[in-house]
C-alpha cells in the first residue's frame, strides 16, 4: 500500500462544493419539515427572523455562535499542525467553566 498526494480541486468545484452542501442540507430540512406538517416556507421565515431580525437577534447570535467559532478555529490550528485534536468540545466546558469562576471571584471580590 503506497500513500499519494491528493490533487487539488478544480476553481470550479471549489466554489460548487459548500453551495451544493448547502443545498442538499436545505433540501433534507425542507423534507423534515414538511414531514412535521408546518409549513416550509413559513419555518425558514421565523428561523431567520429569529436570528437576524432585531439587533438583539443579532446580539444573542454572536454572543451563542462566537465560542463556536472559536473552538472550531482552535480545532482548525491544531489540524493544520498535523496534531489531532479530539478534546475540543471538553475544552469549550471547561472554558465556560473557568470564565464562570472567574467572573463569581471577580463579583464576589467587589461586593
Amino acid at each position: 500500500m503506497r500513500l499519494e498526494k491528493r490533487s487539488l480541486p478544480s476553481p470550479a468545484w471549489r466554489l460548487a462544493a459548500p453551495l451544493l452542501a448547502l443545498a442538499i442540507t436545505l433540501a433534507i430540512s425542507s423534507l423534515l419539515v414538511a414531514w412535521a406538517g408546518a409549513p416550509v416556507g413559513t419555518a425558514y421565515a421565523l428561523l431567520l427572523e429569529g436570528g437576524f431580525g432585531s439587533r438583539f437577534a443579532w446580539s444573542e447570535t454572536l454572543t451563542r455562535a462566537t465560542p463556536l467559532i472559536l473552538t472550531g478555529l482552535a480545532a482548525a490550528v491544531a489540524f493544520k499542525a498535523r496534531l489531532y485534536n479530539i478534546g475540543a468540545e471538553g475544552q469549550l466546558y471547561m472554558g465556560a467553566l473557568a470564565a464562570v469562576l472567574v467572573g463569581g471571584a471577580a463579583r464576589r471580590n467587589r461586593s
